[in-house]
């Protein structure tokens, strides 16, 4: 390899994730053959496709630029989530999306396709291709559950990551009879829709923001008792997959004995259900949030 040929593979390979493509490398000055003695000596590891890792490790990230040089793609799904931060949690593959008659095939990745690929949906983060927040959210509703769904999209709407408006209007356009994720998005957009609960109190109003800062997922809000009870009532906060209620103690609400005693009996009713209770107060949301993120987070590793 000539010192000029080195240089200039070393800069590109910098600019994707320690990655260069046959065509690149041939490009700068190096032949054929020279690829495929490195490749022999173990210098450079073939991805496939005509994709040369040439330094570092291979993972997700490492995997999703080499998809997009040869396929070539664009990121989506759980891994468009996860690059805009829209709380999707743990996810170690990568995923990604070519249009229709391109080849959908890629080591590493899982490649969708898609007759609607418009560049309106992309734009771009770390320097690759990636689906806009609003199409990510109705990627993901033909591969998530409605409960994760919900959290993901009452986070963003808090957020202001995007509105419901534009959540209806992507439905529109793209949503059909017999297409993956279609009922179930229409289903988000009646949970969700202008209307849905919101919180009643300054304290809850303390919480959500706390709740939405941090990399939890995002709750139930106002969840009606989730067991059969002689007392209605709802509870502020709720965490369905890990049974966890997060109720807020604020001053005005709590001063009187009837309802500290009518507060006991609910949390013994939900721990006879297999439900946990945390309750926190306006002193614990000002003075000790990490605390709280803390706690909140024990309960709900068990179930994740």
């Amino acid at each position: 390899m000539t010192t000029s040929a080195g240089v200039t593979i070393r800069q590109l390979s910098e600019s994707q994730n320690g990655l260069v493509t046959g065509e690149q490398a041939v490009s700068a000055g190096l032949s054929r053959w020279v690829i495929r003695r490195r490749v022999g000596l173990g210098e450079w590891q073939c991805l496939g496709n005509d994709i040369y890792l040439i330094h570092g490790a291979p993972s997700a990230m490492v995997h999703l630029r080499a998809a997009v040089l040869a396929l070539p793609a664009v990121v989506s799904h759980q891994s468009a989530a996860q690059l805009h931060g829209l709380g999707y949690g743990r996810f170690t593959g990568a995923v990604a999306t070519v249009p229709i008659r391109r080849t959908h095939r890629f080591s590493g990745v899982q490649v969708h396709q898609s007759t609607d690929l418009d560049e309106r949906y992309i734009t771009h983060v770390a320097g690759l291709p990636v689906t806009n927040p609003i199409r990510t959210m109705f990627d993901l509703a033909s591969v998530t559950n409605l409960v994760r769904l919900r959290g993901m999209a009452q986070k963003a709407l808090i957020g202001r990551r995007m509105t419901f408006e534009d959540l209806a209007a992507i439905l529109e356009e793209l949503g059909r009879r017999g297409r993956p994720g279609t009922a179930r998005f229409r289903k988000l957009l009646e949970e969700v829709s202008p209307g849905c609960v919101v919180p009643e109190s300054v304290l809850e109003e303390r919480m959500l923001a706390l709740i939405t800062a941090s990399d939890l997922p995002m709750p139930t809000l106002q969840m009606p008792l989730p067991w059969r009870s002689p007392v209605k009532g709802r509870v502020d906060f709720a965490f369905e997959d890990a049974r966890l209620i997060i109720e807020c103690d604020g001053r005005r609400w709590h001063t009187t004995m009837e309802a500290f005693e009518n507060d006991r009996r609910r949390d013994n009713l939900a721990q006879l259900n297999g439900w946990t209770v945390l309750r926190f107060t306006w002193k614990d949301l000002t003075e000790t949030p990490a605390r709280v993120l803390d706690q909140i987070t024990r309960v709900l590793r068990p179930a994740a």
